[in-house]
């Protein structure tokens, strides 16, 4: 995914790197669940994507304020 994503950072076995609400090294570009955590459990990856699901919220309403 790299390879084709110019800018996007990858952990050593392939999942996107991201802070800790889910956003990659891509302004505007979030990641949750299995391509965050790798073989982590389901919990582990609901609750990445939920997180991230969240901030994606609040990112989208910032920019409806701002522009």
């Amino acid at each position: 995914m790299g390879r084709t994503t110019p800018g996007l950072k990858l952990k050593k076995r392939g999942e996107i790197e991201t802070d800790e609400w889910g956003q990659t090294s891509i302004p505007g570009v979030y990641a949750g669940g299995d391509i965050v955590t790798g073989s982590a459990t389901v919990i582990t990856a609901m609750g990445a994507g939920r997180k991230s699901a969240e901030a994606i919220d609040n990112y989208l309403k910032r920019q409806n304020t701002v522009g």
